[in-house]
C-alpha cells in the first residue's frame, strides 16, 4: 500500500464501522463461546462504544487509500490505568478490511493511537484482546504492548 491517509470519522462513516463488525466478532475467541455469542458481544460493545455519552474525549480515525477506499479504523478513548488509576489512552476498537490485511494499515492506525495518547499527556496506551486471537496478540506484542493482567475463565 503506497498511500494511506488518516481522517477523523464522521456520521457518514457509520456504515463502514458497522460493516467491519463481523471481522471483529469472527476472531478466534474462547472455545466455550460460539459465533452467536461473539456476535452478540460485538453488537453490544459497538453500541456502548459509540453511544453519545461514551464519545466524550474519544476519537475515531479512518484509514483511506489513495484511490478513496476506506481501509480500516481505530477508536481511542480516555481510560484509567488498572493499577494506579491514572488517566491513560485506551484503544477500544481496531479493525481493518480483509483486502487491506498485511498492508501496514493497522500499524499506521496504532501509531496514530500512540500519537493521540501522547498528545493528551498519557504515559500509557492500553487495550484488550482475546487471548485466543494469536494474530492480534502477536501484532500488539510486535508493537511493544505487554500483558499486564490475565483474566482466566473455567467453564463449568
Amino acid at each position: 500500500m503506497t498511500s494511506i491517509e488518516l481522517r477523523t470519522a464522521g456520521p457518514e462513516d457509520r456504515d463502514f464501522l458497522q460493516a467491519l463488525s463481523p471481522r471483529l466478532s469472527g476472531v478466534p475467541g474462547p472455545a466455550w463461546h460460539d459465533l452467536a455469542a461473539m456476535e452478540g458481544f460485538q453488537t453490544r460493545y459497538m453500541a456502548a462504544t459509540f453511544a453519545p455519552a461514551a464519545l466524550d474525549g474519544s476519537s475515531t480515525l479512518i484509514a483511506w487509500s489513495g484511490d478513496g477506499r476506506r481501509l480500516g479504523y481505530v477508536h481511542m478513548r480516555p481510560g484509567k490505568d488498572g493499577v494506579t488509576e491514572e488517566p491513560c489512552g485506551y484503544v477500544s476498537l481496531l479493525a481493518v478490511d480483509k483486502d487491506a490485511e498485511g498492508s501496514g494499515v493497522a500499524t499506521r492506525l496504532m501509531a496514530a493511537a500512540e500519537d493521540w495518547a501522547r498528545a493528551r499527556g498519557y504515559r500509557f496506551l492500553c487495550l484488550d484482546v482475546f487471548a485466543d486471537n494469536r494474530r492480534a496478540v502477536d501484532f500488539y506484542k510486535r508493537g511493544g504492548f505487554e500483558a499486564e493482567t490475565l483474566r482466566m475463565v473455567k467453564p463449568l
